[in-house]
Formats: structure tokens, C-alpha cells, sequence
């Protein structure tokens, strides 16, 4: 393929999209928290009502028109709500880290907290990383307590079924121990999830920070090297904090995100970097200095082939 056909067929995708642009928002909204709340009904599923499909498509159909922020809100509800039915101490310090979370960053960041629901869901299938190397492009950096808190989330919720198969539906001091004291465990103190937090909020950082610099395909760089610290940070980590991480799936992944990643920068914008020029101008306070780079625009109407006798390709004509 041509650059001038890969043009024109980004072009036709990105027109495609501004045209369907709510249509195709709601929807990824809907497989979100359609996907979201099958997870919270595996792990959980003590609630008839909560597991029912009706009541699932109709918490994704309300979700796939509401704020993200107003998405998690109601995943919180539901999750406490299902763990009441199990162990008031469980509900309880559940939705004690569930009002944190919401005071301590949803309220504060509504749109970054899509994040969290995407970083919850990703761990166990060991593409988290798409999350910090293709989030920063389109996300500012609030985004790095988005990823806190979705591991922190997802190893709470990792612990379910072991505290579920424990009597703790008694109102007594060792039960409030042992929910504390697991859940304690396997956030605060697990080095596998610390270690997960780390490495993909300094991903995060990096890629963001490239990418708002001023120097040529600055968001290309940001996804390549947000891909190689990644891998960087998770072999040391299994090499010095004996980790648990499979490092071929971890490349194999990185990679496949750092191609995806490529993918949306070039769907979001393609700039001449050829013609950039530097433009400079001042008013009456200030002095400014200004990168101008022109967008590439391809129009299919303008673009033609000459032949000549033969067959062969004489000359083309680009319109720029």
C-alpha cells in the first residue's frame, strides 16, 4: 500500500469515526462494563439479582451513557452491595477503600477513571500494558492514580474466593483480622503488586512527558521508549524482587502495545515535519516563539495517475 492510499484510508477511518463518534463511544462503554461486571459476578455471584443478564445489560445500557466516573461508582456499589450479602466486615472494609478511592481520586479526575476499570480488567490477561504506554496520548497525567488504583482493586479482588471460603460471616475480632490482615497482605504489602505500580506509572510518566515535547514525532518516541523501559522495569524486577513474571509474554505484549499505540498516533494526527517552521512574534508583555508543523491532507479528487503507451506509470500528481 501507497502512502498516498494509507492516507486516504486513514482519512476514510477518521471520517468514519467523527461520524459515528457517540455511537462508537457508547458502545466500547457498554462492552466495558458489560465485561467489567461479568468479572464482579464471577468472583463474587452470591447475588441472584446481580447475576441476573436483564439487570446486567441494563447496568451496561445506563453505563454506556453516563460519565466514567459515574460508571465506577456504580461497579462499587454493586461490588459492596454482593459483599454484604457475604460478610458485613468484608462489605464494610471494602467500601471504606471504595469512598477512599472515589474522595482520594474519582471526584478529582472523572475522565482518567476509565483507567481503572481498563488497568482491573487487563492484569490477568497480561496486556496492561497497552494501558500506560497508550493511555498518556490521549490522557494527562492523572492518569498514573488511575493504574494505582486498578491494581489495587484488582489484588483486593484476587482474594475473594480465598476469604469466601473462610467462615467469615461472624461478627467477631479474629474475622475483622483475618479480612484485614489478608487484604493488607496482598496490596499494601505485595511486593508483585508494588512492584506492577511502579513500573507502569514510570511508564506512564515517560510516555507523557515525551510526548508533549516539541522535537519530531514526539509521540512515535514516547510509545517506543515507554515500551523498552517497561520490559526494562519488569526484568529487573523479576530479577531483583524475584517477581513473578513471564518475560516472553511480557515482550510479546509490550510489543504488541507499542504497535498499538503507533496505530492510534497515527489515526489522531500525521504532520509534514519536512515543512515545520519556527514563527516568532511578541506583543506588548511578551516575546513568542512558536513551532508551526502543517498537517498532511490527502484529497482522493486531486490525487491522479498518468499512463503512458505500455502500461507504464508515467508520473503522479499529489495533492498535499
Amino acid at each position: 500500500m501507497g502512502t498516498d492510499s494509507l492516507l486516504l484510508f486513514r482519512q476514510s477511518v477518521v471520517k468514519f469515526y467523527k461520524n459515528y463518534e457517540t455511537i462508537i463511544l457508547m458502545m466500547a462503554k457498554f462492552i466495558i462494563v458489560t465485561i467489567s461486571l461479568t468479572t464482579i459476578n464471577t468472583a463474587i455471584g452470591v447475588s441472584v439479582s446481580a447475576n441476573n443478564l436483564w439487570v446486567t445489560m441494563g447496568i451496561a445500557s445506563i453505563g454506556a451513557v453516563v460519565q466514567p466516573s459515574t460508571i465506577v461508582c456504580v461497579l462499587m456499589g454493586i461490588v459492596v452491595f454482593q459483599l454484604l450479602n457475604i460478610s458485613l466486615i468484608l462489605g464494610a472494609v471494602v467500601a471504606i477503600i471504595c469512598i477512599l478511592s472515589y474522595v482520594m481520586y474519582i471526584r478529582l479526575f472523572p475522565q482518567e477513571t476509565i483507567l481503572i476499570m481498563l488497568t482491573a480488567l487487563l492484569i490477568p490477561t497480561g496486556a496492561v500494558y497497552i494501558v500506560p504506554i497508550v493511555a498518556p496520548l490521549f490522557f494527562g497525567i492523572g492518569g498514573i492514580g488511575a493504574i494505582m488504583f486498578g491494581c489495587m482493586f484488582f489484588y483486593t479482588f484476587d482474594q475473594f474466593h480465598f476469604l469466601m471460603s473462610n467462615k467469615i460471616s461472624e461478627l467477631s475480632i479474629d474475622t475483622i483480622e483475618l479480612v484485614a490482615m489478608t487484604i493488607a497482605e496482598n496490596t499494601l504489602f505485595n511486593t508483585e503488586m508494588l512492584a506492577t505500580i511502579t513500573v507502569l506509572s514510570i511508564v506512564y510518566a515517560v510516555v507523557f512527558v515525551i510526548k508533549i515535547q516539541s522535537i519530531d514525532y514526539s509521540s512515535y518516541i514516547a510509545v517506543g521508549i515507554g515500551g523498552v523501559i517497561n520490559v526494562l522495569g519488569f526484568l529487573i524486577s523479576h530479577i531483583l524482587l524475584d517477581v513473578n513474571i513471564n518475560i516472553g509474554m511480557t515482550i510479546l505484549f509490550t510489543l504488541l502495545s507499542v504497535g498499538i499505540g503507533c496505530i492510534f498516533v497515527f489515526m489522531s494526527i500525521v504532520l509534514d515535519y519536512n515543512r515545520a517552521e519556527m514563527v516568532q512574534f511578541e506583543d506588548e508583555c511578551n516575546y513568542y516563539y512558536v513551532k508551526v508543523v502543517p498537517k498532511i491532507e490527502v484529497n482522493a479528487k486531486q490525487a491522479t495517475t498518468q499512463k503512458v503507451y505500455g502500461g507504464q506509470l508515467d508520473d503522479q500528481h499529489e495533492s498535499l
